[in-house]
């Protein structure tokens, strides 16, 4: 007996959020979360939670963002099957499922893996943050080929029942590709060089108007895709959209096609919805307490039609339709929890509403009014906030009750295909022709509700920003941009949608021209804070810290020479080295300049030094590094040995911070970093070599580092930033990935209440320094998930809340 789906078995055991699904049978699943972990989930008859881990993969260093299942017999070194995973660690990890060992661990992409695949072949595919799709040998456990396949984050990966796989990216494309790309159908693995053939897609498939993040099959048509324009779709191999399933408020992450012929979407909304494919109606709505970040489906020769969703709150949910399976008392907690959170928003919304009225402490009513009448709001003691009128006649105030707020379910809403919305317009296209509606609720994307209703109308996309200004001018400013619908959204990979206003909406053609201007204004397009939009550009909005200027760079200049050269002798130092050290100690505590044989020795040392025993000689050349210029141009040291000095700090720096980096070095080889940027001659040096650094520096990004290692990092980022569109940025432009990832990292690692203010708002002055100098960052920060973390943030309030505002506008 089938019944609406209700809840089967709660999965606790990871630490946070969920991130993805894989089925690996009929009675096994595995999830990988943001905890770092993967887990296998086994069916257990006659268990009250109905599913148990069977195995906890331990091995990725960051969070694990994508898993996909390896069948039985597809690895020689896996005939059982396995579990492959990705992570922002960028690594792609083979596991064995019955150990718990990672078997295989493919290192190659250059920012975060967020896809991965299993090819009957038996190659393993995998796509990442930096565009590229790598195809690996679990023989000879290398790369065979690397694609340049998109022009931006690869999102999602699907294997194709007859060879090859296709690919879902930011870039709004899906692309397919063909397995000659690394031998044709029967190459088994066997050749392990990367392969350089022709790249290009079989197929692109064009039509979702935003980042596609997620691919399923859809037997017996075609393909799934899930998107952050707000819907999914169905096609075929042909490029046909056959359905497009339109109804999520906020992105969908995830698709699943179901045993039972329906399909399953996860959402930011906090929703997975399940559709019929007949005619794309959604048939059932289930809310969560978080995101629902993954979907997946049983299918088994049972015709099992059980789903599971992976939620923001750290639980994978197993669901049914057959009432036996259900489990009443895992419902019902359910029930309570979204019950109690509905109770919250509601509360919080209030309290919102009444922080926003101008209250007067109660003393105030000590005073008589001015009038019969006279009303006063007061913020009593017991933490209400009532209402109260003079009364003349009385002599006192009497209350007049509590002010509650506007009760937002109260409102009047309008009816619209089925769904209510706070707006529905009329909008006329053509004279004599009926009106079109446009609806909107407010804290939803005004750029998505655009998409939409251009889509459906089938009219020119290019006419996005009319409807946009349309919006915005008839709800209001404040209306149109509220809410996590208009914000930038919780995804780590890409956060908000990608629209950016000012798009070119031309107005000589299509079907506006008949009017002679914009139909939805009727004059030129409404630019919000602008008198006319022909004679006045839109009014950038300003920001308090960010961008980060060449002279706001931070160093950090204090030293302490006697600890420094103690350490130096303690270290084994001969009598001859530690002269030179002092007299270099003396130039940079204010002494006189040293000389060409005292550079020489230290320039030596940083050398020669066993890596270990770098860390005084990083402090010392800290201290040095900002008198670089003096040093250069004084006349007892020659510049040729200063050039050669800095070369030689540049170099210690980079191999002092390299993993497994001691403590010591990796705070030194930061602050040198640092302070390599106060002079021209030492900046230019150190970018030849900030990759290598950074790449070092970002083990402050470690939720275990220490608070003064993870300042170093974020003042290193803050300082590379500054320089980021200067005329010697050609450097840091090469680095920027690099360097916005680990701030990004670095932000999602830091741990609450852990007193790394200054280093948050330093990573937070970077990386939006970076979102303005470049649109390609600007996208990438984005991807990275960067407005969530800024939206977050901004609660903070102080330094760190404005400049999490500023970011929040540099990514707009």
């Amino acid at each position: 007996m089938t019944s609406p789906y209700a809840l089967r078995a709660s999965c606790r055991g990871h630490e946070d959020d969920v991130r993805g699904v894989a089925i690996c049978a009929p009675d096994v699943f595995a999830t990988c979360s943001r905890d770092k972990t993967v887990r296998v989930w086994a069916e257990a008859i006659g268990e009250d939670d109905g599913f148990v881990t069977r195995a906890v993969c331990v091995g990725h260093t960051s969070f694990v963002t994508t898993v996909a299942s390896i069948p039985p017999n597809v690895l020689q070194s896996l005939p059982d099957g396995g579990l492959v995973s990705g992570g922002r660690d960028k690594r792609v990890l083979v596991w064995n499922t019955h150990t718990g060992l990672a078997v295989h661990d493919f290192i190659g992409h250059a920012l975060d893996v967020t896809a991965v695949a299993v090819l009957a072949t038996g190659h393993i595919v995998s796509g990442a943050m930096d565009k590229t799709i790598k195809v690996w040998c679990a023989v000879t456990q290398k790369c065979v080929t690397t694609i340049d396949a998109h022009e931006s984050s690869v999102l999602a990966l699907l294997p194709l029942p007859g060879g090859g796989f296709l690919s879902g990216s930011a870039d709004r494309t899906i692309k397919k590709w063909t397995d000659q790309l690394w031998g044709g159908p029967d190459q088994k693995p066997t050749a392990g060089t990367d392969s350089s053939r022709n790249q290009s897609p079989a197929a692109t498939y064009r039509g979702h108007v935003d980042t596609v993040r997620g691919l399923a099959l859809a037997p017996g048509v075609g393909f799934l895709s899930a998107s952050h324009d707000c819907t999914a779709r169905l096609w075929t191999f042909g490029g046909e959209t056959v359905l497009v399933f339109a109804g999520h408020a906020a992105l969908v992450y995830a698709v699943a096609a179901m045993a039972n012929g329906k399909v399953l979407t996860g959402s930011e909304d906090n929703t997975c919805k399940i559709w019929t494919v007949g005619d794309g109606v959604c048939q059932q709505t289930i809310p969560h307490p978080g995101c629902v970040w993954s979907v997946g489906a049983f299918i088994s020769e049972h015709s099992c039609s059980d789903i599971v969703t992976c939620c923001a709150d750290g639980i994978a949910r197993v669901w049914s339709d057959v009432v036996t399976k259900q489990n009443g008392n895992a419902q019902a907690e359910l029930d309570e929890t979204l019950l109690k959170q509905a109770t919250a928003k509601r509360e919080a919304a209030l309290a919102d509403q009444q922080s926003k009225i101008k209250t007067e402490p109660p003393s105030a009513l000590l005073t008589p009014g001015a009038s019969d009448g006279a009303t006063k709001v007061i913020k009593e003691d017991a933490g209400g906030v009532a209402a109260y009128a003079w009364s003349a006649a009385a002599q006192s105030w009497e209350r007049l009750g509590e002010v509650t707020g506007v009760d937002p379910d109260s409102v009047s809403k309008k009816q619209y295909q089925g769904q209510e919305y706070d707006y529905v317009f009329d909008v006329d296209i053509t004279d004599g022709a009926p009106a079109l509606k446009l609806p909107f609720n407010v804290g939803d994307n005004p750029y998505t509700a655009a998409e939409l209703f251009l889509e459906n109308n089938q009219l020119d996309p290019g006419y996005r920003e009319q409807v946009v200004n349309f919006i915005v001018q008839n709800v209001g400013e404040q209306n149109a941009f509220s809410g996590s619908g208009a914000c930038v959204s919780a995804d780590p990979f890409t956060g908000a949608g990608a629209y950016v206003p000012g798009g070119n909406g031309s107005l000589n053609s299509g079907p506006f021209a008949a009017t002679g201007g914009d139909p939805f204004t009727g004059s030129g397009a409404y630019l919000p804070g602008s008198v006319s939009a022909a004679t006045t550009k839109p009014e950038t909005t300003k920001m308090k810290f960010i961008p980060v200027l060449p002279t706001q760079c931070v160093f950090f200049e204090t030293a302490k020479f006697e600890g420094m050269l103690a350490k130096l002798a303690e270290l084994g130092c001969s009598a001859s080295e530690m002269t030179a050290f002092t007299v270099l100690a003396t130039f940079a505590n204010g002494g006189e300049a040293p000389d060409t044989g005292s550079v020489q020795v230290l320039t030596k040392a940083l050398v020669e030094k066993p890596t270990e025993s770098l860390f005084p000689l990083l402090d010392l050349s800290k201290a040095l590094v900002v008198l670089i210029d003096r040093l250069a141009g004084s006349s007892t040291c020659g510049g040729d040995a200063v050039n050669e000095l800095v070369t030689a700090m540049m170099h210690a720096c980079a191999r002092a911070s390299q993993p497994p980096a001691s403590p010591g070095n990796l705070l030194t080889a930061g602050r040198l970093f640092c302070n390599a940027f106060k002079c021209a001659g030492s900046r230019k040096i150190f970018l030849l070599n900030a990759s290598a650094i950074l790449d070092g520096l970002c083990a402050a990004t470690l939720s275990d580092a220490k608070p003064a290692t993870r300042l170093a990092l974020s003042t290193s980022l803050l300082n590379v930033s500054a320089f980021a569109k200067s005329d010697d940025c050609l450097p840091i432009n090469d680095v920027a990935a690099q360097a916005v990832s680990a701030g990004v990292e670095l932000l999602l690692t830091s741990p609450p209440g852990s007193g790394d203010d200054d280093a948050k708002f330093r990573a937070l002055c970077a990386l939006g320094t970076f979102a303005v100098a470049s649109s390609d960052t600007k996208a990438l920060l984005v991807d990275l998930g960067l407005g969530d973390i800024a939206e977050g943030m901004e609660g903070l309030g102080g330094k760190i809340g404005d400049a999490a505002g500023d970011v929040k506008t540099a990514l707009m």
